[in-house]
């Protein structure tokens, strides 16, 4: 992965050109430090090493103004949270999964929290997971550099994700977005956003 800054922070401005959306807050954090990034080497691919060597997390948050399309929730909306690796990879007991009762999602490294009850995350696998705390973990089929490009794409739309999971693809969720990125962003390519079979 190269110039990940640099596309996060062309995505943004994008954001804040479009007549269509405000706004409400963006913030590109400082790059991992090394310390940070040795202490998970042997954990974490190498397309997310790049991604941290560029971007220690990274915030988003807007809104569409289209008054046709408003919902009146969160559906208006996009929202990214990365978080910063250390805490990726760092211990998820009592939050994802709780030793001794229930360790189904103890695989489970959520690295975007968009909202409070769901996020993408890194598993076992070779794949990004959106996974709804403590009920669900749906495989994207996609790679974390491939899920890149797409939330480039999404404009971290709410719930993009759930358009890439066969489970999740016809949901309330991944239907406002079919329906609303092509209002509010009329260049938009919504070919991916679809299982991968």
């Amino acid at each position: 992965m190269r110039d990940v800054r640099v596309r996060l922070e062309a995505m943004v401005e994008g954001l804040r050109d479009n007549p269509r959306v405000e706004v409400v807050s963006a913030r590109i954090g400082d790059p991992a430090g090394e310390a940070d990034l040795s202490g998970v080497e042997k954990s974490a691919p190498a397309d997310v090493l790049d991604f941290y060597r560029e971007v220690g997390s990274f915030s988003l948050e807007w809104r569409h103004t289209v008054a046709e399309l408003a919902e009146g929730d969160l559906a208006d909306q996009g929202y990214v949270n990365i978080l910063p690796i250390t805490e990726v990879y760092g211990d998820w007991a009592g939050n994802v999964w709780f030793p001794g009762e229930d360790e189904t999602f103890r695989e489970v490294k959520p690295f975007d929290a968009f909202v409070p009850e769901a996020c993408a995350a890194f598993t076992d696998g070779p794949h990004v997971a959106y996974h709804y705390y403590g009920e669900e973990l749906e495989d994207t089929g996609r790679t974390f550099a491939e899920w890149f490009e797409l939330l480039l794409v999404s404009r971290g739309y709410w719930y993009w994700i759930q358009t890439l999971c066969a489970e999740t693809v016809d949901s309330h969720e991944a239907e406002a977005f079919r329906r609303v990125m092509p209002e509010v962003f009329p260049d938009v390519d919504l070919s991916a956003f679809r299982p991968r079979v």
